[in-house]
């Protein structure tokens, strides 16, 4: 889920789920979870036209830049549409993400988008919501391939983990021509999607490219720039330096890792991100990284607001909507679109909500 899962800081998938009273969201404040950036309108989330929707917005962890972008897209969009959102933020907590879900249900949203820090913690929750006539909406929360949304009702795929995995690692294999030792870095927490994209960097790195290895997986212990710099210079250590591309799940951890190949003296590293944001494409002109997957979260957020919208209006939505990643280069950066011009034009009116899938 910065999802990138998106998401997180130590997520124990297996954790105990601890269901705790809680406030409404119009009145939360304090603790790790706080409303942020909801929409216009005033008094309980229930207080509402029978033509206009409430959608509560799970936020998993409110410091990264494509979770921050996500929910201003889809809060400035619900806003123009006549629509309301109330976002809570988890703070990396699986516990807080429960009852943020338990605090949409006690305002009695219409729908619910959730970016899963991990599933079986929230399970109860999710059927508790769903028990209550909630329309529940995953964000990268089900795997590729799987023949069901349950327990949402439907599943917004970023489109990092097949498409945007390959995409990026058929750029690495090419740059490389086929040979180099290859570093993955990928979150600490057991965050699905990002597992499952970073998985797919290897094996699509390395499919029918012999002369090319994978290292290893690095961690960025602390999701963040500095945390990338870290895992990097552990491997730069334990690789004497011998390392041609590094393939991350972050733009910041990317840019951790170029600093740490800088300040090692290793140069013509090929490096690669993911999720787009302003940080990696300034560092993709700099030179300091190559290619970027752009996962446009702005638009992203269309396709939520549209997947809520027909939901709670009994049309039907796919099982699972895939959003085509953009994989970003120095030979297309023409075409890039910043995500705070595509977020403006949303609040303005100047972009057309409308979006089909």
């Amino acid at each position: 889920m910065k999802i990138r899962k998106a998401a997180l800081a130590a997520v124990v998938a297996g954790a105990s789920l601890t269901v705790a009273a809680c406030t409404s969201a119009s009145s939360t404040s304090g603790g790790g979870s706080s409303p942020a950036a909801s929409a216009s309108g005033t008094g309980s989330a229930s207080a509402q036209s029978a033509s206009h929707i409430t959608i509560g917005f799970a936020n998993p962890q409110n410091t990264q830049p494509v979770i921050q972008a996500f929910q201003a897209a889809l809060t400035a969009a619900a806003t123009k549409a006549g629509d309301k959102v109330i976002s809570l933020n988890a703070a990396l907590s699986v516990n807080q993400q429960a009852s943020d879900i338990q605090t949409f249900i006690t305002d009695k949203v219409n729908a619910i988008v959730v970016f899963p820090l991990a599933l079986p913690p929230i399970q109860a929750a999710l059927n508790q919501a769903r028990a209550a006539g909630i329309k529940l909406i995953g964000w990268n929360a089900i795997l590729p391939g799987a023949t069901s949304a349950a327990p949402f009702d439907a599943n917004l795929d970023q489109g990092i983990i097949v498409n945007g995995a390959k995409d990026a690692a058929t750029y690495v294999s090419t740059a490389l021509k086929g040979k180099g030792n290859v570093l993955g870095i990928n979150i600490g927490a057991p965050v699905p999607s990002l597992d499952a994209m970073v998985g797919n960097y290897k094996s699509d790195v390395t499919s029918g490219n012999p002369g090319i290895k994978w290292l290893e997986t690095a961690t960025d212990a602390t999701d963040s720039l500095s945390g990338g710099q870290v895992a990097a210079q552990d491997a730069i250590t334990r690789y004497h330096g011998n390392i041609q591309a590094v393939m991350s799940y972050t733009d910041e951890a990317a840019i951790g890792a170029y600093n740490a190949l800088k300040t090692a003296g290793i140069k013509n590293v090929v490096i690669v991100g993911q999720q787009g944001n302003q940080d990696g494409i300034n560092a993709i002109k700099s030179g300091e990284i190559q290619g970027d997957i752009d996962v446009q979260p702005w638009k992203q957020a269309l396709y939520a607001l549209k997947m809520a919208q027909d939901l709670t209006s009994g049309q039907s939505v796919p099982a699972n909507v895939e959003y085509p990643a953009v994989f970003v280069t120095k030979d297309n950066l023409s075409s890039y679109v910043p995500w705070d011009t595509a977020i403006q034009e949303i609040t303005s009116g100047s972009m057309s909500l409308s979006v089909s899938f």
